[in-house]
């Protein structure tokens, strides 16, 4: 069992202190301009500088009153003489898919920190759970809740690969980065408390 205990903590340590590493890289230290930003300035800006979802919402509000007041002027062209607007290209149309994506980016990122910090909680429960069977009941069954505890602890705090430009990206890293260091303090303790790699185990 110790040759167990030993193999699960070694990969769940190499997991979350790689996880440790790529958090604070993505936060502090990756490149995020592009040669191309100047062609979408300033919106851009305007996206990256909001400070709150409210602030998003307002600035769409006026882009798509603009939107709504074009199309209802091409409603009154004939369809025959209707110009074709790609959407895409055009303003205020662009601004107004831009600022959609935003404000969708945002509220997905808010609800993966709301979903992060709440299966964190659920993992600790199982953790401490764990940490009483293996010491009063089973160690096998109290093996297996702390098994149960590092998986979701390594699956909710995994690296998000894909950035949205919002601030909210960087407050979902900021709260991934600090609960994968709780993890792997949490996981420290473990290892330490139940003398996963002190030489009296490999003698017994």
């Amino acid at each position: 069992m110790n040759a167990l205990q030993k193999t699960l903590a070694i990969v769940a340590f190499l997991a979350l202190a790689s996880q440790t590493v790529r958090h604070a890289y993505r936060l502090w230290l990756e490149p995020r301009g592009s040669s191309l930003d100047k062609y979408d300035l300033p919106l851009k800006d305007e996206i990256g500088g909001a400070t709150s979802l409210e602030e998003l919402l307002r600035r769409y509000d006026k882009v798509r009153k603009e939107v709504d007041e074009k199309r209802q002027e091409l409603e009154k062209v004939d369809a025959k003489d209707r110009p074709y607007i790609n959407e895409l290209q055009t303003e205020p149309y662009k601004s107004e898919h831009a600022l959609r994506d935003a404000i969708t980016q945002w509220e997905k990122e808010s609800q993966e920190i709301y979903q992060l910090r709440f299966y964190w909680l659920v993992a600790f429960v199982f953790l401490v759970l764990g940490v009483i069977t293996y010491k009063k009941t089973s160690r096998w069954l109290g093996l297996t809740l702390l098994m149960v505890a590092f998986s979701e602890f390594i699956y909710w705090t995994s690296p998000t690969f894909l950035g949205s430009g919002v601030r909210e990206f960087d407050r979902l890293l900021l709260n991934k980065l600090v609960f994968t260091i709780l993890s792997l303090l949490l996981l420290i303790t473990v290892i330490w408390r139940h003398g996963v790699f002190a030489e009296k185990a490999e003698a017994s």
